[in-house]
């Protein structure tokens, strides 16, 4: 498994490019921010397109505990 996701906030855009290829992993909170759901496994390969399309390129993978 690669990790955990992350957002970097302070570069984010709020394009909602991370939402729409991956709404299982990425979604907006109450206040108009990105936040990451807390799952047990995250999906690579969609964890991976949300990367790939995010003009500000602030999600990365961090390494699991």
């Amino acid at each position: 498994m690669a990790g955990v996701p992350e957002v970097d906030l302070s570069e984010c855009t709020k394009c909602d490019a991370c939402v729409e290829v991956c709404p299982e992993v990425f979604r907006f909170n109450e206040a108009g921010f990105i936040e990451i759901l807390e799952l047990a496994e995250y999906p690579e390969d969609c964890v991976r397109e949300a990367i790939k399309y995010c003009p500000a390129e602030c999600i990365s993978w961090k390494d699991s505990e």
